[in-house]
């Protein structure tokens, strides 16, 4: 790895052939991917701030001149804002956020703490199979809405608390987890130090929640928000 410099504003870049990166072997994929990120955090911790390019990022030589001379001409052109938004990033991390759920457990919770589901549910220990059929059908329909009035009341108070610890925050997509559990909120939240006994108070309240559980990773260079 070296640097291609333009007036205080340097790029680590490293010699290779000018096509992407391919394996079908997903270690080999991931050793790279590793390798990319451990410079990435080397420069970020040396330097205070950081613009991490993707992986495969590739400058090829077109036209006259070489690759670093492209790259150069591309550093004065963006120069103002390149500097801009390192400084806006200095001093700051990037913490990945998740809120996981259960349903199982958080549908338990609702029901015995429900003071109508509670009722409807001993009224059918008295009722004739027809009438406690539908009364089923009721309890159901009631824990279902319970339950959809609950995420979202915890989504909103979750995502309100870590936006006021935040100095930016980015709404990631929520996807399956390897455990079954079901994703509440999944963020990258960028801020500064001083302000993670605050994130992690946020997610200790989260965790509190009977079925809630949360994952927090960081501090990482600011790879959401560059």
């Amino acid at each position: 790895v070296y640097t291609v410099g333009y007036q205080g504003l340097c790029a680590l870049v490293h010699e290779c052939p000018p096509q992407p990166y391919r394996s079908e072997d997903a270690e080999t994929v991931a050793a790279w991917v590793q390798a990319h990120h451990r410079v990435v955090e080397a420069a970020w911790k040396r330097r205070g701030s950081v613009l991490p390019l993707a992986f495969n990022t590739i400058i090829r030589n077109e036209g006259e001149g070489s690759a670093q001379e492209g790259l150069r001409r591309w550093l004065a052109t963006e120069y103002d804002a390149l500097r801009a938004k390192l400084e806006s990033l200095r001093g700051k991390a990037e913490y990945a956020v998740q809120v996981l759920y259960d349903l199982a457990l958080v549908s338990q919770a609702i029901a015995q703490n429900s003071p109508e589901i509670t009722r409807l549910q001993a009224e059918l220990r008295s009722q004739p199979r027809g009438l406690a059929y539908m009364q089923r059908q009721r309890v159901e329909r009631l824990l279902r809405r319970e339950i959809e009035a609950s995420l979202v009341n915890q989504h909103q108070s979750l995502y309100s608390g870590l936006v006021r610890c935040a100095d930016s925050v980015r709404v990631e997509k929520t996807r399956a987890d390897s455990e079954g559990l079901q994703m509440l909120l999944n963020l990258s939240c960028l801020m500064s130090p001083e302000r993670y006994p605050d994130l992690e108070s946020e997610l200790g309240r989260a965790s509190q929640a009977e079925g809630y559980s949360a994952r927090l990773v960081g501090p990482l260079p600011p790879y959401s928000f560059c």
